[in-house]
């Protein structure tokens, strides 16, 4: 199985406090969306300014629960270095450079995905980068982490093993996780498993492809494989499947359902409706509200879904 596909999420699982919304137009406006945010400069993050500095000097010490673990009672065996958005805690610079720049740049692009001006979280996303394989297991260990996780990402902070600091960023996994904790920043509430994995594969893919510079700027993870795992099975999921077959399956569905979302239906109403989802929804009735326009009934929506 890809490095991806085991590294499990635990971004945007816990519920922060958020008002209910009533209309599409509130939403949007509570949200600052509805028209393009400015794009991110072309620079693919070469211009990243990574500050180093020890951990009493960084602006923005807070933690949730897991990134204390991470940080432990020593702060000193970390190295700590802040970007605009992001703290990020190493060994090996040339690691933390790397992961600034990709960061910094998904930042940009999901923000400019999402037609957002701004995010709604007032704090600096914290990241990361484990050296060893014994150091990562103890923190997966007392983080109560799936044992064969690569990375994880807990609403705005991402946990990651970077291969003995070579440098070895499993493409994939590392971009999907980060756009885990980057997506929270803008939609701080749970929201049901496939619209979590589906937009960080959805979005992860796209971002890393523009990051490179190759895929043409087409829309979507791009990879291959079948998608065919049954919807309202996905719809309802509450946990990952069983088996390595399903659990791929589950992965490119979701991405799927979620690039169908974004690039068929009004990219405007992508937020909106993960608002409503998130304050309880199915996506059934979220649709119909913000899509009642284009469907009047749910398997309307499916019927196109499947066409597509």
């Amino acid at each position: 199985m890809r490095a991806r596909i085991l590294s499990i999420s635990l971004a945007c699982w816990l519920v922060t406090a958020w008002a209910p919304a009533q209309t599409l137009q509130q939403l949007q406006q509570r949200l600052n969306i509805g028209k393009a945010a400015p794009a991110a400069p072309a620079s693919r993050g070469t211009d990243v300014q990574l500050v180093e500095k020890p951990w009493e000097q960084i602006t923005d010490q807070q933690l949730f629960e897991h990134g204390k673990i991470a940080l432990g009672q020593t702060p000193s065996k970390w190295r700590h270095a802040e970007t605009e958005h992001f703290v990020i805690h190493y060994h090996k610079r040339i690691d933390a450079q790397k992961v600034a720049r990709q960061a910094e740049f998904y930042y940009e692009q999901v923000k400019k995905d999402l037609m957002a001006d701004k995010d709604r979280f007032d704090r600096k996303s914290h990241i990361f980068l484990f050296e060893k394989e014994a150091e990562w297991q103890q923190f997966v260990a007392d983080a109560k982490f799936m044992e064969w996780s690569a990375g994880v990402s807990y609403r705005s902070e991402l946990y990651f093993l970077s291969r003995q600091g070579g440098g070895d960023f499993a493409a994939g996994t590392l971009a999907h996780e980060m756009t885990h904790c980057i997506f929270y920043r803008f939609v701080p509430k749970r929201i049901p498993m496939w619209l979590n994995e589906g937009f960080a594969e959805f979005e992860s893919g796209n971002a890393y492809a523009k990051f490179k510079g190759i895929g043409g700027g087409n829309r979507g993870s791009g990879r291959g494989g079948a998608a065919g795992y049954p919807l309202q099975k996905l719809l309802a999921a509450t946990e990952y499947p069983k088996e390595r077959d399903d659990v791929r399956e589950f992965y490119r569905t979701s991405e799927r359902l979620v690039r169908f979302l974004i690039t068929k239906l009004d990219h405007n109403r992508f937020v909106p409706l993960v608002m409503k989802i998130a304050e309880g929804a199915s996506l059934e009735s979220a649709l119909l509200e913000i899509h009642a326009d284009k469907f009047k009934t749910f398997d309307e929506f499916v019927k196109r879904y499947e066409k597509s």
